[in-house]
């Protein structure tokens, strides 16, 4: 199993991220026709709280356990707006788009779900958490310039999102791209 537990971004984000992911496909296209970019499918948009990686469906059942019970962080808005690329001023491997708003919280949900599964599945990175929504992965830049690809969307805002519960997804990988499962989920605390 691999598995990762992530924020849904509900449908008027889906629908404003598809929308920009059609744009920016054109614009690689235009300017760098060798390019080799995935895209992400609208109904795979997520803002990912905690990558776990594979895992055996024994470990699976401890963490869904582990994330049963509601998270002490309260429900929160946060509003998704802006677009970037990874890494920062070199050749882009992740064309992203940012959050403005409700990050704080975003961290707070980031670091509770760390400590009740850091024991079960420690971290698979050591970097510092920097939550994003994924539009785009670059399997090959080929010329493929950010400033050319994101004119104009720097600011562009995505929607808002209402922060409510993580999920524990299981991602199965085949030939048409990823599956995501939802296996468990667990609540913020509702004020």
């Amino acid at each position: 199993m691999r598995l990762f537990v992530a924020v849904d971004v509900g449908a008027e984000v889906q629908r404003t991220a598809s929308q920009m992911i059609e744009s920016l496909k054109r614009r690689a296209e235009q300017s760098a026709p060798h390019a080799r970019v995935t895209w992400v499918k609208p109904e795979q948009l997520h803002l990912t709280v905690r990558f776990i990686g594979q895992a055996d469906p024994a470990l699976g059942d401890k963490i869904r356990t582990a994330l049963a019970n509601p998270l002490r962080t309260p429900a929160f808005d946060l509003t998704i707006a802006g677009t970037g690329t990874f890494p920062p001023g070199r050749l882009p491997r992740v064309v992203w788009a940012g959050i403005t708003t409700g990050l704080d919280h975003l961290r707070l949900v980031e670091q509770e779900v760390g400590s009740r599964l850091d024991a079960l599945a420690p971290p698979t990175e050591e970097r510092e958490y920097h939550p994003h929504l994924t539009l785009g992965r670059v399997k090959n830049p080929a010329g493929l310039r950010p400033a050319a690809l994101l004119e104009g969307t720097e600011t562009a805002v995505f929607g808002m999102v209402r922060v409510a519960a993580v999920t524990l997804f299981e991602s199965r990988l085949s030939s048409s791209g990823p599956t995501y499962i939802a296996l468990g989920r667990a609540d913020l605390a509702h004020i």
